[in-house]
């Protein structure tokens, strides 16, 4: 249906980020190849939450069972990935340089899809900054 191949065609690809082949070669986290997969994660992960939230879904269910269905599949992911390789990058500037979002960001946008809001700021961001 047409729900499942949204989510395969748009998230599949960030879920590919969050695999761990080519992270590790005999046994040794390959750093470099880590940073790389933090940063296409994020640049990906901002690419769809920048398109999506201009989109909007009439049928408030749909809406919200879009954005479960996304949470379902995305946070569990997230914090396993964070849990088995964020502990990798050196404490400080390298994880706040790679690590953009904790899992309760990610939720916190993915609530955001499909409001139709034009606006480039995220509010879910900046409520938790603050």
């Amino acid at each position: 249906n047409y729900h499942k191949s949204y989510q395969r065609e748009t998230w599949g690809k960030l879920l590919g980020f969050l695999g761990h082949e080519g992270l590790m070669h005999n046994g040794k986290i390959v750093k470099p190849n880590l940073k790389e997969r933090f940063k296409s994660f994020n640049a990906t992960f901002d690419e769809i939450h920048k398109t999506q939230t201009t989109w909007v879904v009439n049928d408030e269910q749909l809406q919200s069972e879009l954005r479960v269905s996304i949470t379902a599949v995305m946070i569990p992911a997230y914090r396993a990935f964070m849990a088995r390789f964020g502990q990798y990058l050196d404490p400080g500037r390298q994880t706040e340089k790679y690590v953009k979002y904790q899992p309760e960001d990610i939720e916190d946008l993915i609530d955001e899809l499909f409001e139709g809001n034009t606006s480039s700021s995220s509010t879910a961001t900046a409520k938790r900054r603050t």
